[in-house]
């Protein structure tokens, strides 16, 4: 496919350009094909086929002039699959193929051919674009119907179909209908992505070449191309409900929406987008009508795609935000939305949950066809500092986050990415006077703020801010900084600063306030409603825990940091709580207890002993379960309370029934009504619910 590539422009590799079609027969493509064995009947009928552009057996068989049996009988019958009275070729490189070696004559032929069959058909339409196919010379009496035909398939969202007509009436018409025709021809090109075919289009709209024409489109083309130019320049704001029409109104007022309040209000973003669910996805190229009468354009579902995706990362959903751009980035220009926002996601999402950059990732960057917003270039510099984080190397790490604060401002904050806490990375690191004046940084942003906002105000001293990402006092050049305060990046992130600020504050503490600053920090991630959020508190709290010579605590907390990060979907950070887990040092293993059997040896989450705060260094070690769950003594059964410390340890219901010595089913059965009497609804809440006291 190399050589196929050479054959193509870069705009068309990129996805800027549309393809043409079909692709070109390169020689590697001929190679992969190997010889057809096609006679002239045979070929006649799959050149019909290869130019054809809607999809019924019986308009193949009446313009090819054969019949069923004769085409399933020979060689044609070898490289189309037919089914329900359609067809389609096995392999598009066939197609190529086919359509390469025909000689004009034969491609116009086949072009007559179908015209005859669509009017007996009584579809002047399709008709009228085969006649337009075979005519050799310029047809102006056609250019009025084709633009018109353009203009259907664009309103039905068909942009790939209504450019391709849009083009071929340029080529006929003059004058007004010919500027007509490329205005068409660059708005479908917009929406569909391809934004240099559309600054091509629309310049030969708005400014076209005979000076005393009248371009009858200008009006709209120049406004299109407005909006192609901001989408080459990187800005956010590109492309508003105006631009739009029907289901791409709907689609790209609600994503704008839900971007705005993604920071404060998630939920009220949930119900906006759940309005909009049920719209028609892009229309596959070339459906010629078949189909919903109206669908999405493929840059209006990119754009609703990505602020999917956005919700479910800022609801700690890694699954389901990368499982829907896994899709997009598939089938949609995403790289144009929110000024690269979707790159900015697809990079994160990669690092929490397989640790490294993937394939399609690398390809969504590489089709930028201009810029991307400035926040989205300082979301790179933390992507980075993930990797180092993964690495282990702490204080790189803090720098390049303290690099990307400055260069993104708050409107980095806003995007809520999965971050690590630069505070305790450099406690981490060793570097507790450079973590201080980082945290005192954080704490004067947030002071001025507190108690003024009704969503849980801290007291005095414990404010909230991004740690280590305002460090310069600077706005950046963000998605607010470039024009988009009205999609929804302007305000401040206040739950997002609180949040940073507890976490700074729970890695700095001593042993006198660990536990105060720890119920600050799980009321501030709880405030944000993030899975993946919780868990990375989680993850801060045992880590300060075991830098304070509480191991048993910090086991405990390392059991609900795993807990939530496998919840959702980290799978990186999951990973780094099961090192800490193995770490020697960090825990200490606990010696088998004599009240109850030991555990199997297959279990890899032990019981972690613990001891009280205010006992002596020589006190005996007692069970972290045990300790954490006293406290529902009046409220569980005996039974119900062992099965609640072994869930608590991280056990399953399998490995909680080999240790008491009972079945699957009667430790669900017990592991129910603990839920029922404390009031939660899943392992992790019970978990939780005991770490909080």
């Amino acid at each position: 496919m190399d050589q196929t590539a050479r054959m193509l422009d870069e705009e068309h590799l990129v996805g800027t350009a549309l393809m043409p079609d079909p692709l070109p027969a390169a020689r590697a493509v001929r190679e992969a094909v190997g010889p057809l064995g096609l006679d002239d009947e045979a070929r006649r009928v799959l050149l019909v086929a290869a130019v054809a552009v809607v999809d019924r057996t019986e308009l193949l068989l009446a313009a090819s002039g054969t019949d069923i049996d004769t085409l399933m009988a020979g060689p044609a019958g070898r490289h189309l699959h037919l089914v329900g009275g359609r067809f389609r070729f096995h392999h598009p490189r066939v197609r190529s193929v086919v359509h390469d070696d025909a000689d004009l004559a034969s491609r116009t032929a086949a072009h007559v051919a179908l015209a005859e069959v669509h009017r007996k058909a009584d579809e002047p339409l399709i008709a009228m674009w085969h006649t337009a196919l075979s005519t050799l010379a310029g047809d102006p009496l056609l250019a009025d119907g084709l633009v018109e035909l353009a203009e259907q398939h664009l309103a039905r969202g068909d942009v790939h179909r209504a450019h391709e007509v849009a083009r071929e009436a340029a080529s006929h018409g003059t004058d007004r209908v010919r500027a007509r025709a490329f205005a068409v021809a660059g708005r479908a090109a917009l929406w569909a992505g391809h934004v240099h075919d559309a600054v091509v289009y629309l310049r030969r709209a708005t400014s076209p070449a005979d000076s005393c024409s009248s371009a009858v489109g200008a009006p709209d083309a120049t406004r299109s191309l407005g909006v192609a130019l901001a989408l080459l320049d990187g800005r956010p704001d590109a492309v508003v409900p105006e631009d739009a029409a029907g289901p791409d109104r709907a689609a790209i007022a609600a994503a704008r929406k839900t971007i705005r309040l993604l920071d404060g209000a998630p939920g009220e973003a949930a119900a906006i987008l759940s309005e909009v669910a049920e719209l028609a996805p892009a229309r596959p190229p070339g459906w010629w009508f078949d189909g919903p009468d109206e669908a999405l354009t493929p840059l209006a579902e990119a754009h609703l795609r990505v602020a999917q995706a956005y919700l479910a990362l800022r609801l700690g959903n890694i699954t389901g935000a990368a499982s829907v751009l896994d899709d997009a980035v598939e089938r949609l220009p995403v790289a144009l939305a929110f000024g690269g926002l979707g790159i900015a996601l697809a990079r994160r999402l990669d690092l929490v949950r397989d640790g490294h950059l993937r394939r399609p990732t690398a390809a969504l960057e590489a089709s930028v066809p201009g810029q991307v917003a400035p926040v989205v270039r300082a979301a790179t510099l933390g992507d980075r500092a993930q990797t180092a984080v993964f690495d282990g190397r702490w204080v790189e790490a803090a720098t390049l986050l303290g690099l990307a604060a400055e260069r993104g401002g708050d409107e980095l904050r806003r995007l809520w990415l999965p971050t690590p806490d630069p505070v305790e990375l450099l406690v981490l690191a060793g570097q507790d006077r450079a973590a201080r004046r980082s945290h005192e940084r954080l704490r004067l942003r947030v002071l001025p703020s507190v108690g003024t906002d009704a969503a849980g105000a801290f007291p005095a001293g414990a404010g909230h801010a991004g740690p280590g990402h305002a460090v310069s006092g600077t706005n950046g050049a963000g998605l607010a900084g470039s024009g988009v305060s009205s999609a929804g990046f302007a305000g401040g992130p206040m739950r997002r600063r609180r949040l940073d600020l507890a976490r700074a504050e729970l890695a700095l503490a001593d042993a006198s306030g660990v536990n105060r600053a720890r119920e600050r920090a799980v009321e501030a991630s709880l405030r944000v409603g993030s899975t993946f959020e919780r868990g990375l508190t989680e993850l801060v709290a045992a880590r300060s825990f075991a830098r304070l010579g509480l191991p048993g605590d910090a086991a405990a907390h390392l059991l609900g940091a795993h807990e939530l990060f496998e919840e959702s979907g980290a799978k990186a950070w999951e990973h780094i709580a099961d090192q800490a887990l193995t770490t020697p040092g960090f825990v200490r293993e606990a010696p088998p207890r004599q009240a109850s059997p030991p555990p199997p040896s297959t279990v890899t989450s032990a019981p972690v002993p613990t001891r009280p705060r205010d006992e002596p260094a020589g006190a005996p070690v007692v069970d972290v379960g045990e300790e954490l769950c006293g406290q529902w003594t009046d409220l569980l059964t005996e039974r119900e309370l062992d099965v609640a410390r072994l869930v608590v340890q991280g056990r399953t219901n399998r490995q909680v029934a080999a240790g008491l010595y009972v079945s699957v089913r009667t430790v669900e059965v017990h592991l129910g009504r603990v839920f029922r009497k404390l009031g939660v609804r899943s392992r992790t809440e019970l978990a939780v619910l005991a770490l909080r006291g």
